[in-house]
């Protein structure tokens, strides 16, 4: 179902989450064994999860025969570059800044298939007749919030402290997601209702 499969694509973030938490309550059990300053051990601990889960999460697509989305690929790929980096180097920026490049990349993409003209924004919605003007808003507004959303993120983690950033990162990026997959859902729903009784008469 469709819940089951966004709590599966949500699952490294959670893992990143609660071992972050976790990770944060068991500091110095830790010490010995995460090779680290005991501030960057929650956050290091954390990243070396989520790119454990993500591989994991990926191989196990593939295992069951499908073919993930290119999506969940830049997404793997961007967190094992960037997270690998953040405990390479010990400095959680790497991974911070992973979710603002990920959704300035599918904003780049929506730049490049619009002058192009290979409309991804239409395959995206694939199935749904738009009039064109409702079209080139539809790809407006998902410019928009991936711009918006890749600066939020950034300003939450230079502006705030570490667990509120993780904190934000589940939650707020999510909540932010689905309130503007709602609206868009209403715009996308009116315009394609006109379209249907237009074709109709």
């Amino acid at each position: 179902t469709q819940r089951v499969k966004a709590f599966f694509d949500l699952l490294p973030v959670i893992c990143f989450f609660i071992t972050f938490k976790a990770a944060g309550s068991y500091t110095a059990e830790l010490a010995p064994i995460v090779p680290v300053s005991a501030d960057l051990i929650p956050i290091v601990t954390a990243t070396a999860v989520i790119i454990a889960a993500s591989l994991i999460q990926m191989g196990f697509i593939y295992f069951k025969g499908e073919k993930p989305s290119k999506m969940a690929i830049f997404s793997t790929l961007l967190v094992v570059l960037f997270g690998g980096m953040t405990i390479a180097f010990q400095d959680p920026a790497f991974i911070q800044w992973k979710p603002t490049l990920l959704y300035w990349l599918f904003a780049v993409i929506l730049l490049f298939g619009r002058f192009t003209k290979k409309d991804y924004i239409k395959k995206v919605f694939a199935g749904i007749a738009l009039p064109e003007h409702a079209w080139r808003n539809v790809e407006n507004f998902c410019l928009g919030f991936l711009i918006i959303i890749g600066f939020i993120n950034l300003a939450v983690a230079y502006n705030f402290s570490m667990d509120i950033w993780v904190d934000f990162k589940l939650f707020g990026l999510l909540g932010l997601t689905l309130l503007f997959t709602i609206g868009l859902g209403f715009y996308v729903a009116k315009y394609a209702q006109e379209a249907q009784n237009t074709g109709n008469n």
